[in-house]
């Protein structure tokens, strides 16, 4: 380790949280997940964007909903929803909850309203039987809706990886978990402990550290302009801010970034490897006291060319 490296922090494996429900909240949840009549024209389900052959995310550069309407961010995976502080690359949902009935009212989601959605669910004969083995009920209420689709959220897997094999076995056993990898792949995870910095932000069980910073990628003042964790709070501060996403299941959560910019690691490496993105505030914007500074955790690392292919050659295996 040079003297410019930091300590390395621990990898964690990710475990659900304890929780109660029943098989037949799930099933209804997954129901409900799977269900277009949710949305105003019949024609889009949650599962429209998170498809569980995917991680369940949808492999586009930015979300498609309804009527074709393309939207202004990349489909984030659905993993590890009890180990979230916040939802949406904005955290404009502070439970999962709240995040699950939210894409129901948005326009370019699912357009329709709760109430609406809510209605032609407590109708249908094929719901009678779900609704009453969960709940008890005739008809359920918008809560038990979200709780339902919550329920099945809770039940998906990461997906098995050379990643999730290695941190399984150094639980009980680091030395046959240094042999799964090869020495290119052990290269690259000394780095993301260490020269790379990229446990600044991705550590924990999520490889997320539940904040949100600016990476330079607002567009702030252009045509692609996206405030970000604004949105969200109203406050200036937070203007051009994106929660960290996790790096769990990344080769099936391709594009990457919020605006789905990256198709390959190498791309993401050389960003962050060039300390991210600095637009300078030019024009009208030259003095705008609101216009986004990318944070201090970002700097040039200065990664030689074999390292910065062996950090490309451990985000593979994740």
């Amino acid at each position: 380790m040079t003297a410019k490296e930091t300590p390395a922090a621990p990898l964690k494996p990710l475990k659900a949280k304890p929780f109660n429900q029943s098989d037949e909240i799930i099933a209804l949840g997954e129901k409900l997940f799977n269900d277009t009549r949710l949305s105003r024209d019949n024609t889009v389900s949650c599962a429209s964007c998170h498809e569980s052959r995917l991680a369940f995310t949808d492999r586009r550069k930015l979300a498609v909903g309804i009527d074709g309407q393309v939207g202004t961010r990349n489909t984030q995976a659905i993993i590890g929803i009890d180990h979230w502080q916040t939802f949406f690359w904005d955290g404009r949902a502070k439970t999962a909850t709240e995040q699950a009935l939210m894409p129901i009212e948005n326009p370019k989601e699912m357009d329709s309203s709760i109430q609406q959605s809510l209605d032609k669910v407590n109708a249908a004969e094929d719901y009678r039987t779900p609704i009453f083995a969960a709940f008890g009920n005739q008809t359920m209420s918008k809560e038990q809706m979200a709780i339902a689709i919550v329920a099945f959220e809770r039940t998906f897997d990461i997906p098995e990886s050379l990643f999730t094999r290695f941190i399984d076995k150094a639980q009980t056993n680091p030395n046959e978990a240094v042999a799964l990898l090869n020495d290119q792949q052990l290269e690259g995870l000394h780095l993301f402990r260490t020269k790379a910095k990229c446990m600044t932000c991705h550590e924990g069980a999520l490889l997320s550290d539940n904040e949100f910073h600016v990476t330079g990628l607002h567009f702030y003042g252009r045509k692609l302009q996206d405030l970000g964790r604004f949105d969200a709070t109203q406050d200036p501060a937070d203007i051009g801010k994106f929660r960290t996403p996790s790096l769990l299941a990344l080769k099936q959560s391709t594009p990457w970034m919020h605006t789905g910019l990256f198709q390959g690691l190498a791309g993401v490496v050389n960003f962050y490897n060039a300390g991210g993105a600095r637009p300078k505030p030019k024009g009208k914007y030259k003095d705008d006291p609101n216009f986004p500074t990318t944070t201090d955790l970002l700097h040039k690392l200065e990664l030689e060319k074999h390292e910065r292919e062996a950090l490309v050659a451990f985000l593979e295996i994740l």
